[in-house]
């Protein structure tokens, strides 16, 4: 193989490689049918954190579970506001927030549920309810 076919060889193979991680690094727009369902939610202590759990379609609501993580370790004792989203198809139904492991006294809201466990969440859904699909945005999405 001559010098000048070797190359041409290696700039091809640089030339897709550039491509390739170039398009990977791509934003991709979020889906069109899709929504984004966001939680807000004061805690007793900096480090709790939150994540999408479940997604679930009643005959009259869509429910959205997200799951509590308390600190490890030490944190500082300030009530601290956490945020969470996931993406869910578009569906006219009302959209229903609920959250494991909500362990203080305070800070009942209307808008949320905080069942006691995951079974008991489970329970309450009607026979009907059907699971649904979700994903986590990316970062640049759920703001």
């Amino acid at each position: 193989m001559s010098n000048r076919s070797l190359a041409r060889s290696i700039a091809t193979v640089f030339s897709v490689a550039t491509f390739t991680f170039l398009a990977a690094c791509q934003p991709t727009e979020p889906k069109a049918d899709w929504e984004i369902v966001h939680l807000r939610l004061d805690t007793p202590s900096a480090g709790w954190t939150a994540s999408p759990f479940e997604v679930w379609e009643t005959e009259t609501s869509i429910v959205c579970l997200f799951q509590l993580q308390r600190p490890e370790g030490m944190a500082a004792q300030v009530i601290s506001s956490i945020e969470a989203s996931m993406l869910i198809e578009k569906s006219p139904k009302p959209k229903r927030i609920a959250v494991l492991g909500k362990s203080w006294v305070w800070g009942e809201r209307s808008d949320l549920d905080f069942p006691k466990d995951l079974a008991s969440f489970r329970s309450a859904l009607s026979s009907k309810a059907k699971r649904l699909e979700f994903e986590e945005p990316a970062a640049t999405e759920d703001k």
